[in-house]
């Protein structure tokens, strides 16, 4: 029987939370799937782990790269619908059914969030899905179109994602974040809409090692890899790209120290945060500058085109 969905999970340095993950999605109720774990990790490091997973097809990705995972992920698989999903993610039994539930009863519903929700608890989560929130759905206005969230857990129907262009390896090979962020940029520039549906819910254990390690470094490079990846994503949707407006500097100023975070800390960290932002700005152009032939006009780009990119360079 073909699969009605494609689960394809990135991973990365985690071993107990993929057990988990996995032994939760073999114990899905009423869905013919597929899983597809897209392995990032050392040779030999998930040996022991998927034998016990025989219906788990494995998809080995010699460079760590999560944008990458996904696109290569997606590329192999066979549903309908693909659902990508973290490896520190622990769904219910009836998450995958909920979520298939949800596309057969909307059809104007292509892609969706679900709630991902941590030890804080589910109304926090919500609080901040509803703050992107753009509009409802007229027959159920607990869903709504919002602008962006994290790509912990998306709903996808097949033909949609590939009309998206995929997520950009290259943004996260220089950055290591917001590449969830660009995809769903770009995906308003082509009028495709992201819904969030809170009834389809999955929660997020972030005390699991590994994987991005965004939550434990140092508070400096995580704000360097925020603003690099801030600047990037303002050139390549630039028309020529590689370039930066003058809005395009006042918005990256302003999401870099004009906050309250960072005013309030003292003008000692306000120069810090803007000495950063250039060195952040500097360090992208040179990055982009090689890859420029890469990147077309938004409406044109498409990473599942060319899977192998980030490993020519």
């Amino acid at each position: 029987m073909s699969p009605e969905l494609s689960i394809i999970i990135p991973t990365f340095r985690r071993q107990d939370s993929l057990r988990t993950l996995l032994q939760a999605m073999t114990a899905q109720t009423g869905v013919t799937m597929e899983i597809i774990v897209v392995d990032q990790n050392p040779a030999g490091f998930l040996d022991e782990l998927l034998p016990a997973f025989p219906a788990v097809k494995r998809l080995v990705l010699p460079v760590p790269n999560v944008s990458d995972a996904r696109n290569k992920g997606f590329l192999v698989s066979t549903a309908p619908v693909i659902l990508f999903i973290d490896d520190d993610l622990i769904p219910e039994p009836d998450f995958c059914e909920k979520g298939l539930g949800v596309l057969r009863k909307h059809s104007t519903i292509n892609c969706f969030a679900p709630l991902v929700y941590n030890v804080e608890g589910r109304e926090l989560a919500l609080k901040h899905a509803d703050s992107t929130r753009v509009e409802a759905l007229p027959d159920d206005p607990a869903i709504f179109v919002i602008t962006e969230t994290i790509s912990a857990a998306l709903f996808f129907r097949r033909e949609y994602f590939a009309r998206s262009g995929g997520f950009d390896p290259l943004l996260f090979e220089l950055a290591r974040t917001a590449e969830d962020q660009e995809l769903f940029f770009r995906m308003r520039q082509r009028g495709q809409r992201l819904w969030f549906v809170p009834m389809v819910a999955v929660f997020h254990d972030e005390s699991v090692p590994g994987g991005c390690d965004l939550r434990t470094q140092d508070y400096w490079l995580f704000r360097e890899k925020c603003m690099k990846s801030w600047a990037y994503r303002k050139m390549i949707h630039h028309s020529p790209p590689g370039v930066l407006s003058p809005a395009d500097r006042i918005s990256l100023a302003r999401s870099a120290f004009l906050n309250r975070e960072v005013l309030g800390s003292g003008l000692k960290v306000v120069f810090r945060q803007a000495r950063l932002l250039r060195r952040s700005i500097r360090a992208s152009k040179e990055y982009l500058r090689e890859r420029l032939s890469y990147y077309t006009a938004v409406k044109d780009m498409d990473h599942l085109a060319a899977p192998g990119q980030v490993a020519k360079q």
